[in-house]
């Protein structure tokens, strides 16, 4: 006499219990999600980008006059701060919330090809 142990819960094809498989990333169910974080990560950033909050401002380098003297360690150091202070950014959240609209736009973008090549595969 022959038994079988088939799971209750498994696919048509008896190898991944369905449960399983809904979870996993190539779901049906789940092709809405790269676009709705998208959305999430545009709106975070465009935010950030609007209301450029007080708390990512960068200090000006230069804060006070340059101390007077001979070193020429200091003199290295002040000079290091003044050619950075050309490409650093004056606020960080900016820079936050312009990656995050490139980042967002890269996986919606991304999202909408992979859609329109039309792969059934899935």
């Amino acid at each position: 006499m022959k038994t079988s142990f088939k799971d209750p819960d498994a696919s048509p094809d008896g190898l991944i219990p369905n449960s399983v498989q809904a979870a996993l990333p190539g779901a049906r169910n789940n092709r809405l999600a790269p676009v709705i974080y998208a959305g999430g990560m545009l709106a975070a950033g465009l935010a950030l980008l609007i209301a450029k909050p007080g708390i990512g401002r960068v200090p000006e380098a230069r804060q006070a006059k340059d101390a007077p003297g001979d070193q020429r360690v200091r003199r290295a150091a002040q000079a290091g701060r003044d050619a950075a202070h050309h490409f650093a950014p004056t606020n960080v959240t900016d820079s936050i919330g312009r990656s995050l609209v490139i980042g967002g736009a890269a996986l919606l973008l991304t999202r909408l090809l992979d859609e329109a090549s039309g792969r059934n595969d899935r």
